[in-house]
């Protein structure tokens, strides 16, 4: 929780946003947001997914600010990406192997983002 209050001023700052704009759009108190950044008051999880929603966080900065207020990533919700960074930590997992899948890895990524250019800009 300690860094939770410092990343939340520097993303809603970075907006040019005011403690009660944020309270605002994330449906919360104005008083909460300040207490927040003071550090005074923890969020509960959801508020923080509301306060990462208001601000249309980037999933990076979604991310930070979950873990800045003590939270488990979203991304161990899915069990592939649970198991690839279990596998990519074992130190037995031989280094040629683990080349390989961080190899497979970026090709799906590069794979995925053509498909999400395509989509926004209407080519096949």
């Amino acid at each position: 929780m300690n860094d939770f209050g410092p990343l939340l001023a520097e993303l809603r700052t970075a907006r040019r946003w005011s403690q009660a704009k944020l309270a605002e759009r994330a449906g919360l108190d104005p008083s909460s947001v300040s207490r927040f950044e003071a550090g005074t008051r923890g969020p509960e999880r959801d508020t923080v997914l509301a306060i990462a929603d208001a601000l249309a966080l980037p999933v990076i900065d979604r991310e930070r600010l979950l873990a800045a207020a003590g939270f488990r990533s979203e991304a161990w919700d899915d069990p592939i990406l649970a198991d690839l960074v279990e596998l990519l930590a074992d130190p037995m997992l031989p280094p040629d192997v683990a080349a390989d899948v961080r190899t497979l890895l970026r090709v799906a990524v590069q794979h995925g983002r053509r498909a999400q250019d395509a989509r926004e800009t209407g080519r096949p």
